[in-house]
């Protein structure tokens, strides 16, 4: 394990270098580099690969990656250097175990491999912007309701009081208290009062904030989740840093988060197949983190469903779980949004890429999560119900039905139908689903049940 002192002790001594430099000539240029070298060649015609021989060489890419590439710091324009032993020794050093939540809430999340039954660790929610605390606490109250739940996510507050939550001020540290005081409210209503919050904190923008409202009279817990954020591509800033110092001294779970894109300084999907996986291994090195968050997305398409992105998802997850034991949820960014057909549609196949490949998955975020308010608990509880149908699933199988549900919606990506608010579907006294959406998702089911999913009767 390499300290957080020794991390910074890097920065202050490691290269010196322009961003711009280090994004192409660095960042890019190795991901071109290495995937000649190891021959990592996109297929669209098969975008879930089940050739484990593939999966190994990215994996070996991304320490090569990771050796020549460092992680570098926009604060002091400096890289952060790893030698190859000391990758493989973090590799090797893996817990491979993460306890989340307390009581009967509390669950031991453990990895998995391709091709596995094993079950995959449910997290349930998002952290789209809510305009009324009523739609935070029934979303929150809902995701607890939904027995697979093994952690959730809280939405972030758009205003707190009538004020604008702005980052950087008062009401942004208000809100994100606020929006945990909420979150621990609804979860005692869904009597899953000891379940874990494992995207601290979503209200939060700042490591300041973040840190504030972690103080445990708030409600929050060592056992709860924190995200901890790069930046594209391969960047810790120290507010990152200042938030890993904090939550490692207090023992917290630490989550590592990133999204690397399609069409940015990885290149195309063979070369954030490598980026993606070696996220997973700087994020051991620079955050000693617990868990991973990724999401490769589409750099002009904004969604994780196009077919050059669920092929690099697959590709890095097997590499990922066939030669790690690190713990990773895969997010998925969906063009449609709520009660919309597409969006399960496409939620299928980015999960049918994900679960077979060996990772567990996040439930998939609707309208490209770019919308206040777009978000219902049936697009959560279709997630985690197709989520559970996949487990067991082979690659092929994936592979097959992924090919068939591009068919269903790929040219429909850049004007996918964005749906409706949660207001506009569900009740926000009741929190009950509108009879409308009721019937969509019945009839929907039922196609992803006739195509092959096994989807509970």
């Amino acid at each position: 394990m390499i300290s957080i002192s020794e991390i910074c002790s890097r920065i202050q001594t490691g290269p010196a270098m322009r961003a711009e430099t280090f994004d192409l000539d660095v960042v890019f240029a190795n991901a071109s580099k290495l995937c000649k070298k190891y021959r990592i060649v996109y297929d669209p015609d098969n975008p879930v690969p089940s050739d484990n021989d593939l999966a190994d060489r990215t994996f070996q890419a991304a320490i090569d990656f990771v050796v020549q590439t460092g992680a570098y710091c926009p604060d002091t324009s400096s890289i952060i250097k790893f030698t190859r032993d000391e990758v493989l020794q973090a590799v090797a050093n893996s817990r491979g175990r993460c306890i989340m939540g307390e009581g009967k809430d509390r669950y031991e999340w453990t990895p998995r491999l391709p091709d596995s039954d094993t079950q995959p660790w449910y997290h349930v929610g998002t952290g789209i912007i809510n305009t009324d605390e009523r739609i935070v606490f029934n979303l929150v109250r809902s995701y607890a309701q939904i027995k697979q739940a093994n952690s959730v996510s809280v939405p972030a507050l758009e205003r707190i009081d009538g004020c604008q939550v702005s980052s950087g001020t008062p009401s942004e540290i208000l809100g994100a208290i606020r929006s945990i005081k909420i979150a621990r409210d609804a979860l005692r209503h869904a009597g899953r009062p000891g379940l874990a919050i494992a995207n601290c904190i979503s209200t939060a923008g700042t490591p300041l904030a973040t840190i504030a409202a972690s103080s445990p009279q708030f409600g929050l817990r060592p056992s709860d989740g924190w995200l901890v954020g790069a930046l594209a591509e391969m960047k810790f800033n120290m507010g990152a840093l200042n938030k890993a110092a904090y939550l490692s001294s207090w023992g917290a779970n630490i989550g590592n988060e990133s999204g690397p894109m399609i069409g940015g300084y990885g290149g195309g999907p063979a070369g954030v197949a490598i980026l993606n996986v070696a996220y997973r291994l700087i994020g051991i090195l620079v955050l000693d983190c617990d868990y991973h968050l990724t999401f490769p997305i589409h750099i002009t398409k904004s969604c994780s469903t196009t077919r050059d992105v669920l092929w690099p998802v697959a590709v890095s997850s097997q590499a990922i779980s066939r030669n790690t034991k690190e713990l990773v949820w895969s997010l998925g960014y969906i063009a449609a949004g709520p009660m919309t057909k597409q969006f399960f549609y496409e939620t299928a196949a980015y999960l049918a890429a994900a679960i077979p490949s060996g990772v567990s998955a996040q439930t998939t975020h609707p309208a490209r999560a770019v919308l206040n308010d777009y978000v219902t608990p049936m697009e959560m509880l279709g997630s985690v119900e197709l989520n559970e149908a996949c487990v067991g699933m082979s690659r092929t199988q994936g592979n097959e039905l992924a090919k068939e549900l591009l068919k269903k919606y790929e040219d429909r990506i850049d004007d996918a139908p964005t749906g409706k608010r949660y207001q506009d579907c569900y009740d926000i006294n009741t929190g009950s689903p509108s009879q409308e959406y009721v019937d969509l998702y019945g009839q929907v089911r039922g196609e992803l049940r006739t195509m092959g999913f096994n989807l509970r009767s």
